[in-house]
């Protein structure tokens, strides 16, 4: 199942149209990847959200899509998540991200570091503040899902904002 390539309320790459297009592309599914497993979670056991290279008149461009594994997926919590990421993610905010600059991302760049550093935005962006709440409320689903989805970002993004007493 196709779920898309960026969120749907969101201007995106387009093929034939975008500077450097491939590497934006690349970026901004894995990044849209990411904000998925925000809203939804981690997929259960016979579903694998994976990027897909996708063949184009113009060239290639890529989505997520949810892979589905068919003899074990008769659950409602399978039909949930189903739903959840077909029905994807309308702003980059709705899942605790800010929208990436992608018009720093070149072909000499480190996609692999714009894209964690992109998490671990969204994680910082979602945590609680000092009393511990959460705010607004739903930032503490974002949250604990992009830090059980990215358990090794996780420490990085909290590096020096720490505070000792």
């Amino acid at each position: 199942m196709d779920c898309g390539g960026a969120p749907w309320g969101e201007d995106c790459a387009q093929v034939g149209h975008t500077e450097n297009f491939a590497v934006v592309n690349h970026a901004e599914a894995a990044i849209y990847q990411a904000a998925l497993f925000a809203v939804a979670g981690l997929p259960p056991a016979g579903i694998t959200l994976r990027i897909k290279a996708n063949a184009h008149d113009f060239g290639t461009y890529r989505t997520v899509e949810a892979v589905i594994d068919e003899t074990c997926c008769d659950t409602s919590p399978h039909a949930q998540y189903l739903v959840t990421v077909e029905a994807g993610v309308e702003f980059w905010l709705r899942a605790g991200f800010q929208r990436p600059d992608f018009a720093t991302l070149n072909d000499g760049c480190d996609m692999a570091s714009f894209v964690a550093g992109a998490i671990m935005s969204a994680m910082r962006i979602t945590r609680p503040g000092p009393t511990g709440q959460f705010f607004p409320r739903e930032n503490e689903q974002l949250h604990g899902n992009l830090i059980a989805a990215y358990p090794q970002l996780a420490e990085r993004a909290f590096e020096g904002l720490r505070v000792s007493c």
